[in-house]
C-alpha cells in the first residue's frame, strides 16, 4: 500500500491533472498527500570581485517567496475539501535545483506523481528536468499524468512492459499495490531473447508466476516490433486493452544516452497519453 504520496508542483499546465489523480490514489490507499510548492530562487549573478550583495536580488526573492505563499494559499484552499490527510509545503530552492530538493523530499514517501507534457516545449523541459531528478536521485518511483488525462485511479487495467533487468524488477515490485488491485495486467514481452540470462523458454513465464503467487490476475502477451520502436509497441497494446496505466523501468541504458540518441523512457515521456509508472 502506498501511505505517503508527494506532488510537486512544477508550474506546467498539467499540475492540476496530476494533483486531481493522486488525491484519488490517496483516497484508495488512505495515504497521506503532500503538494509541495517549489520556488526557484535564482543565484546572484557574478561580478568581477565575486558574488556580491544586490538589492534586485533581494527584491526578486521577496517577490518570488510572496507569490509562492499565494500559491501555497490557493493549493490549501483547494484540498480543504477533500477527505485525504494532505499538507502544503512551501520548498525553497537557492543552492539546489528544485527537482534535486524534491527527489530529497520524496526519500520519505512512497511516490511520486507529476505532471507530464506531450511533445517538445518548453514546460516539456522543465517536466523533464522533475521526472528525472526524481527518479534517478529519489529511490522511489514516480507515475507521470499526461495534460488532460482521466482515467480511473486506481487503474482498472494495466499494462506491464517486460524485460528480465533490474529497472523492470524494480517497476513491478514498487507498482504492487497496483497491480494486486486491478481488474487485468498484461505483462507485455517484446522480442523476447531466450536463454538463462534472457525471458527463459516461455518469455513471460515466471514472473506471470511471481505476480500470480501475490493475487495479481495476470496475462502474459507476447509481440514482435517488427523494427517498430518500442514505445509505439508499447502504446499501441495499452491502446488496444484500453489500459489506464503502462508501468515500465526507468533509464535501462544511461540517462545521457537515452536522452541523446533515443529510448523507450524518453519516448515514453514525449507520446503517452496515458499515466505511467517509473522505477529505477
Amino acid at each position: 500500500m502506498f501511505k505517503d504520496i508527494v506532488v510537486p508542483i512544477t508550474g506546467t499546465s498539467g499540475d492540476s491533472y496530476a494533483l486531481n489523480m493522486a488525491l484519488d490514489l490517496a483516497l484508495a490507499h488512505e495515504a497521506h498527500l503532500t503538494v509541495m510548492e517549489m520556488v526557484n530562487l535564482p543565484l546572484p549573478v557574478a561580478g568581477p570581485w565575486g558574488l556580491m550583495p544586490d538589492v534586485s536580488m533581494s527584491d526578486l526573492y521577496q517577490q518570488l517567496r510572496e507569490q509562492g505563499k499565494a500559491n501555497v494559499a490557493v493549493l490549501k484552499k483547494r484540498l480543504e475539501k477533500e477527505t485525504v490527510s494532505t499538507e502544503v509545503r512551501l520548498v525553497e530552492a537557492l543552492f539546489s535545483e528544485p527537482s534535486r530538493l524534491a527527489a530529497h523530499c520524496a526519500h520519505y514517501a512512497d511516490l511520486a506523481v507529476i505532471a507530464g507534457v506531450l511533445g517538445d516545449s518548453t514546460e516539456g523541459d522543465i517536466s523533464r528536468t522533475y521526472f528525472g531528478g526524481l527518479l534517478i536521485e529519489s529511490g522511489r518511483p514516480v507515475l507521470v499524468i499526461p495534460p488532460r488525462c482521466k482515467v480511473p485511479m486506481p487503474p482498472k487495467r494495466i499494462v506491464a512492459a517486460w524485460r528480465p533487468t533490474r529497472e523492470c524488477a524494480r517497476a513491478f515490485h514498487d507498482a504492487l499495490p497496483l497491480l494486486v488491485a486491478a481488474e487485468s495486467v498484461d505483462v507485455l514481452v517484446v522480442d523476447p531473447v531466450r536463454g538463462e540470462l534472457g525471458h527463459g523458454e516461455q518469455p513471460g513465464a515466471d514472473i506471470a508466476a511471481h505476480l500470480a503467487r501475490h493475487g495479481v490476475k495476470v496475462n502474459v502477451q507476447v509481440r514482435q516490433s517488427h523494427d517498430n520502436r518500442i514505445a509505439s509497441v508499447l502504446l499501441d497494446h495499452a491502446a488496444e486493452m484500453h489500459a489506464n496505466m503502462l508501468v515500465v523501468g526507468g533509464y535501462g541504458h544511461s540517462r545521457f544516452r537515452e536522452w541523446a540518441l533515443g529510448g523507450v523512457t524518453r519516448e515514453l515521456l514525449f507520446e503517452a497519453n496515458l499515466p505511467v509508472f517509473y522505477s529505477h
